[in-house]
């Protein structure tokens, strides 16, 4: 009787991990396929490509090694201006997304009532609304004519602005859209963070004396600057890939003051049917991030060292 009972104590053990194994494994299967569909294909895809001359139709297509990659460097004309924009557009979207969104989460933190949840959803918004949709509302807003900005500029005396027809002012302009749109998202990130910060830590310092900067500064700062750092390395990438506004707003103009390098890629992708070209300056734009991104982690380990 106890054999027995040992042995269907077995198999049901052995069932029962034999369901959890199967729970597990159709749970993890679709999202393996899902990133090897969506995520790592079409990585090697555009590597592929980056050594070819294939077009859209994928026809009469061979070899044809770094040519691509040459043509980029030295034959190219406005590859070089697409970088530099790019570049600039980085150096002004990066420090004012993290400054913003920081300030913002202090702000929204520093609310007691329950206008805190009011406030975070409203902030958060934007995050969830089409870029074109917000693109379209600031067009309004930047107009010559009829733009709330210029009005109120002509209630304080100055001319009226043509924010983007620009040359200097343009890309700013955009930047400011891109910088709009994802501080609330970023801001909400940050705010989880400092709520997750032990209250007692607080208690302590109010007890020495500390007021409401120093506790700022000494603490709250500190202990979410993991944090900060993943924002600036995600503002930091959508800086790099900014498309959506130049595409609707400007498409790259007046001039090439707002030429970038994913408006490029798009030109010659898919206005050009260049796909083994676009694919050749993706990879390149890919590089220029993974630096940009290591250059930052290695600037804030260092910072934490001397710490």
């Amino acid at each position: 009787m106890k054999t027995g009972k040992i042995r269907n104590m077995g198999r049901f053990t052995v069932t029962r991990k034999r369901r959890r194994l199967l729970f597990v494994l159709s749970i993890l299967v679709p999202i393996c396929i899902w990133f090897f569909v969506f995520m790592i294909l079409p990585i090697f895809s555009v590597v592929f490509y980056s050594f070819t001359n294939a077009n859209m139709a994928f026809s009469d297509w061979k070899f044809v090694g770094f040519e691509q990659y040459i043509k980029m460097f030295t034959e190219d004309t406005l590859f070089p201006i697409a970088v530099w924009n790019t570049v600039k557009s980085v150096l002004i979207i990066v420090p004012l997304t993290v400054v913003l969104s920081v300030t913002l989460a202090l702000g929204i933190n520093s609310i007691k009532s329950k206008l805190n949840k009011f406030f975070t959803f409203v902030y958060f918004l934007p995050s969830i609304i089409s870029m074109v949709a917000i693109c379209m509302v600031w067009k309004w807003l930047y107009h010559q004519q009829y733009g709330i900005i210029n009005a109120v500029l002509g209630f304080f005396g100055f001319l009226p602005q043509q924010f983007l027809n620009s040359g200097g002012q343009a890309l700013f302009c955009l930047c400011v859209i891109q910088v709009w749109a994802l501080i609330g998202y970023y801001a909400v990130i940050l705010v989880a963070a400092i709520r997750g910060i032990d209250l007692s830590l607080y208690e302590a310092a109010e007890v020495d004396g500390a007021n409401g900067w120093r506790k700022t500064f000494h603490i709250t700062l500190p202990l979410i600057r993991q944090n900060v750092f993943f924002v600036c390395i995600m503002a930091t990438t959508q800086a790099f890939m900014i498309f959506t506004p130049v595409k609707v707003l400007t498409d790259g103009m007046p001039g090439t003051s707002t030429y970038v390098l994913m408006l490029h890629i798009m030109n010659r992708g898919i206005n050009n049917n260049d796909i083994a070209y676009a694919s050749a300056m993706s990879l390149v734009l890919m590089g220029i991030i993974l630096v940009f991104s290591l250059f930052q982690r290695l600037i804030t380990r260092e910072k934490k060292e001397l710490a």
